[in-house]
C-alpha cells in the first residue's frame, strides 16, 4: 500500500500503526457510556501504538486528517493527484458505484434499513436514491466519516468516539451539511 498509494499521494502519516516516534500525535479514543465518555484507548497508546503484535495487513488504517483528505481528493478528482492518474477511470467507477445485485440486498445481509437507498462499491457505501444520489463514503467504527458528492464536495469528520446510538445524530447532521444542487 505504501508503494502503490501512500507514497504517490504524499500520505506520510498513514499506516497500519503509528511509529513510536509519532506516538505523541496519537489521540485518545472514547465511547459513550451512561455516565458520559469513557476512554477506550489512551493518547499515545492502544492498539495502533507502535508495531502490531501480528499481521494486520487486512485491517484498518490509522491516518491524519491531512492524509485522509489527500486520499478523498484522489477520489473526488477522478483518480488523479497533482494532475497524474493514479486510478483508472474504470477502477474509480467500480469503487464508487453500486456493485451489489438487488437480490443480495436483503434485510439480514447487513443491518436493518442499510440497503434503503444505498448500495456498495468496492470500498464505499453509495447513495442510490434521493437528493444525495451518487454520494459515496463510509463511516468507520472509531467515529470517522467521509463523503464525496458528485459536484466534488468532500466532507471529513474525525471524532475519536466509537460509533453508536449517541453518535447517530452527529453523523446525520454532518451528512446534511452539504445538499448537492
Amino acid at each position: 500500500m505504501a508503494e502503490d498509494l501512500f507514497v504517490p499521494l504524499g500520505m506520510i502519516d498513514t499506516d497500519f500503526s503509528v511509529p513510536e516516534d509519532k506516538l505523541d500525535r496519537l489521540p485518545a479514543a472514547y465511547r459513550h457510556s451512561e455516565n458520559g465518555l469513557v476512554e477506550t484507548e489512551p493518547a499515545g497508546g492502544g492498539f495502533y501504538a507502535g508495531p502490531p503484535p501480528f499481521d494486520v495487513s487486512h485491517g484498518e488504517l490509522v491516518s491524519t486528517v491531512a492524509d485522509f483528505h489527500r486520499f478523498i481528493r484522489l477520489l473526488a478528482d477522478g483518480g488523479q493527484v497533482d494532475g497524474e492518474a493514479l486510478l483508472s477511470a474504470e477502477h474509480l467507477q467500480q469503487m464508487t458505484s453500486d456493485q451489489v445485485p438487488a437480490e443480495n440486498k436483503t434485510p439480514d445481509s447487513f443491518f436493518p434499513g442499510f440497503w434503503d437507498g444505498m448500495g456498495w462499491g468496492f470500498g464505499v457505501g453509495v447513495q442510490t436514491e434521493g437528493p444525495q444520489q451518487g454520494r459515496y463514503g463510509w463511516s468507520g467504527g472509531q467515529g470517522t466519516d467521509f463523503f464525496v458528492d458528485q459536484d466534488g464536495t468532500v466532507g471529513i469528520l474525525f471524532t475519536q468516539v466509537e460509533l453508536g446510538q449517541r453518535m447517530s445524530p452527529l453523523l446525520a447532521e454532518f451528512k446534511a451539511l452539504h445538499q448537492p444542487t
